[in-house]
């Protein structure tokens, strides 16, 4: 199988694995869940959080007033720079997002539980590789090269 062929298919499985944890477990947006987790290690400006979405500053201002409607975020002046706002995730936030971490867990621990050891290491081999994926590529090139 080619590099291109593989990567195809990666990117279709991982597609699928989204697609059921939005169906069957998770009902909030990708983008939700991660500022979420992304304001849990601080507050946070809507400039830094639309960066690290790549989403347009606008597009993130409509998600943080959702969120924040919700009563999973609030909006607190930024002591570095009165002209700005830091967003905050709420203790309902937090709460949502462990909720929604469980649901993701629940649902692949009741798909995962019926397969047999070869199975298990399979899929703990295909984990491994998915993570290596998510690297820096400069991490894992042979310096040789």
């Amino acid at each position: 199988m080619t590099a291109e062929e593989l990567s195809a298919q990666v990117a279709a499985a991982v597609t699928e694995v989204a697609r059921l944890l939005l169906r069957e477990g998770v009902h909030v947006n990708r983008t939700s869940l991660s500022v979420l987790a992304t304001l849990r290690d601080g507050p946070r400006r809507i400039t830094d959080l639309a960066d690290r979405e790549y989403i347009s500053q606008p597009g993130m201002t409509t998600l943080v007033s959702r969120l924040e409607d919700e009563g999973w975020v609030e909006r607190r002046p930024d002591p570095n720079d009165g002209r700005a706002v830091l967003v905050a995730i709420t203790r309902a936030g937090s709460r949502m997002l462990d909720s929604a971490i469980a649901a993701r867990t629940d649902v692949l621990r009741l798909r995962i539980e019926p397969l047999g050891p070869k199975e298990r290491q399979a899929l703990a081999k295909a984990v491994e590789a998915l993570r290596y994926l998510t690297r820096d590529p400069s991490a894992y090139r042979d310096p040789a090269e």
